[in-house]
């Protein structure tokens, strides 16, 4: 459902912004203050540059900030690998030591049958 959803408003924002960049192809000048050159660019790719600006800033941002969470995460996929580890040796320690006690039986019950 969730995808779904996700799909349609991805549909209907695509759409918008089609429409957008056919409305508005008329050329415009930028520039940014401090620097004194000037571009010409339509107006649909000045939103779509700043758009695109936007999200990879957006992006960096968010990604910075789950430093914290990802180092956690992988804290605990360390420990819990250390700690599978430490179940499988005290399994295997516990298997060797069954099999020692069933042949140790197995001995003394041939011992007495004889």
């Amino acid at each position: 459902m969730t995808k779904l959803l996700r799909l349609i408003v991805g549909l209907v924002a695509l759409a918008l912004i089609i429409a957008f960049a056919i409305a508005n192809r008329a050329v415009v000048e930028v520039g940014l203050a401090p620097l004194p050159s000037k571009i010409e660019l339509p107006v649909y790719g000045v939103f779509l540059l700043g758009l695109i600006i936007g999200v990879l800033v957006g992006g960096i941002g968010v990604w910075l900030g789950g430093h914290a969470y990802r180092r956690d995460a992988r804290k605990l996929r360390n420990r819990t690998w250390a700690l599978e580890n430490q179940i499988n040796v005290l399994n295997r320690q516990a298997d060797q030591e069954q099999a020692k006690r069933y042949t140790a039986g197995r001995a003394l019950a041939h011992q007495g049958s004889d």
